[in-house]
């Protein structure tokens, strides 16, 4: 049965529970990128991955927190823009979800990407392109058909993906209790070894990093299709976070104590996970985390579609995007067809850029650190200058910890590389000169949208 509003309009659907909403989450995280990135960040942090895991955890949990006060106030869709708009002011939200589209539209690009490139490796008879093809077809229709049915396959996927690692953790327990490795299963240089630390590395790493976290940010896109939004929502967001924050920490501090001196010794930084698997005598695991981490792109590049999905439909339903298109659900499925297919279009792009998978990655981070800033800022405009909140636990609940959020984003955004700070500039420059046309100079609000005294 389809669901519509007084108006007669056809609305989203609420019939994500829970443990589907969290699990949507974890996918768009892609719990196997924590193998992706050990041999990028193994090398650059001196051994010291899992610290910088750790610290990135802790940076987003101050910005999570600030979501889930955040969409206690505004159940609905569209995210970070929905927020700043309503407690900062509409033209800054407008911006802020500009800037927050570039990670949602690259990811799905980068996913079919690495998906593409991975399969050519193996089958090298089948272009890179034709694969990317193929897979980003699927997920349209998949992400077509109903968010419902796209979560339960994020769900299956992701379940595999976390029995692998538990596999992959089983096996290494088994090598370094036999001797191999650190010898010992209770090794605190894999954490932190003054003689290997560097801040700039370990910080660098993080800038890149945060993007592996955006997954609780995805969470807050589907609110409007949650049951009992007001008591699931909060649960969900830190639920995604904590448990990403612990899984990619684990996975991190077991391939150190399994290789210790891996960050000296990796040879090809993009694939160093096959490295690891040979070397503690498991080659097979390879093949495993191949099909594995296949999957796990693709569910990622699944979850992304539907966000970003649903930010444009937020951003269309408000008409700052037109409407007509971006503000359209269909009838028969209660998904935004049109957004769903443009960004299909634009994940296509990725047969285009295969050179420069890390650069994208750094983008992403771009959109994620800047956005993830406004929402801690949008607390302290909607609860301590709108709401005239005081008192020593709204201080500490909406000023304190929004404030040590933007800070630590301040540090981050330091790090991350400059080519993505200047790309991302641009894409912030066209916003906003769309706006300034769109609202006649910033003399007038965003058309149609509706802002809560």
């Amino acid at each position: 049965m389809s669901e519509k509003n007084q108006m007669g309009e056809t609305t989203l659907k609420r019939t994500l529970t829970l443990p589907l909403i969290i699990m949507f989450g974890l996918a768009y995280l892609a719990p196997t990128v924590v193998f992706n990135y050990y041999g990028l960040f193994t090398p650059s942090t001196g051994g010291m991955y899992t610290l910088s895991i750790c610290a990135t955890a802790v940076v987003m949990a101050f910005t999570a927190y600030s979501y889930t006060q955040m969409v206690k106030a505004y159940p609905s869709a569209g995210s970070a823009y929905t927020y700043i708009s309503k407690s900062v002011q509409p033209h800054v939200g407008f911006l802020s979800g500009w800037v927050m589209l570039v990670d949602y539209l690259l990811l799905p690009m980068i996913c079919y990407l690495l998906l593409g490139v991975y399969i050519n490796e193996y089958f090298p008879m089948i272009p890179v392109w034709v694969i990317v093809i193929i897979v980003a077809l699927i997920g349209m229709v998949i992400n077509i058909v109903g968010i419902k049915t796209a979560s339960i396959v994020d769900t299956i996927v992701t379940c595999a993906a976390i029995g692998f690692t538990i596999l992959f953790i089983a096996c290494i327990v088994r090598y370094v209790t036999d001797g191999g490795g650190s010898g010992t299963l209770f090794d605190p240089s894999a954490f932190y070894n003054p003689e290997n630390f560097q801040i700039k590395g370990i910080l660098s790493a993080s800038a890149v990093l945060c993007a592996s976290f955006v997954g609780f940010d995805a969470v807050t896109t589907l609110a409007e299709e949650a049951k009992e939004p007001e008591k699931v929502m909060g649960k969900a967001i830190m639920g995604v976070v904590i448990g990403a924050g612990i899984i990619f920490a684990i996975v991190a501090y077991f391939s150190q104590i399994a290789w210790p001196q891996a960050y000296a010794n990796i040879e090809d930084p993009d694939t160093g996970i096959f490295e690891l698997f040979p070397h503690i005598g498991m080659s097979w695991l390879g093949t495993i985390f191949f099909i594995i981490d296949n999957c796990g792109s693709f569910v990622c590049a699944l979850a992304g579609m539907g966000a970003v999905s649903r930010i444009l439909y937020g951003m269309g339903r408000d008409n700052i995007l037109p409407k007509k298109f971006f503000g359209k659900l269909s009838p028969k499925f209660q998904t935004p067809v049109n957004n769903i297919v443009l960004t299909t279009i634009i994940a296509l792009t990725a047969i285009f850029y295969q050179d420069n998978v890390m650069g994208a990655a750094s983008l992403v981070s771009f959109g994620a650190v800047c956005g993830f800033f406004m929402v801690n800022f949008s607390v302290v405009g909607h609860y301590i200058i709108r709401g005239k909140e005081r008192g020593a636990s709204a201080m500490i609940k909406h000023l304190v910890i929004p404030v040590i959020g933007m800070i630590s984003l301040i540090v981050v955004f330091y790090f991350i590389e400059t080519p993505a700070k200047i790309l991302g500039g641009i894409w912030l420059l066209v916003g906003i000169v769309y706006l300034a046309v769109k609202t006649k100079g910033f003399r007038q609000l965003p058309p149609e949208m509706k802002i809560e005294e």
